[in-house]
């Protein structure tokens, strides 16, 4: 191990090397720390995706969410009742004419 002393006024200041293990040691944190951060940002990477995929199905979500509540509305008036009743029941009012195309 190799010393160096260096005075500076009245402290001596001695620097040694650092030892072969020493520097391994480091380097292998410094790798870990460098393989972490990368880690970290394909996590964050991913994370962002999801949340903008999930953004846009909230969205979506809350457009249907709007049409169903206007449908809802809908149900508990006269208009609606006679749409619900010629549309999803086949039925019609009795004074209309019914023209068959085939």
């Amino acid at each position: 191990m190799l010393e160096f002393q260096t005075p500076i006024g009245k402290v001596k200041v001695v620097r040694r090397r650092s030892r072969l293990l020493t520097k391994v040691v480091v380097l292998a944190a410094v790798l870990l720390s460098v393989a972490t951060l990368l880690t970290l940002l394909l996590v964050i990477q991913s994370t962002r995706a999801q949340t903008e995929a999930l953004k846009t199905e909230a969205v979506q979500l809350n457009r249907e969410n709007s049409r169903l509540e206007l449908y809802i509305q809908e149900l508990g008036t006269i208009k609606g009742i006679i749409r619900i009743a010629q549309e999803e029941l086949g039925l019609i009012e009795p004074d209309s004419i019914i023209l068959d195309p085939e």
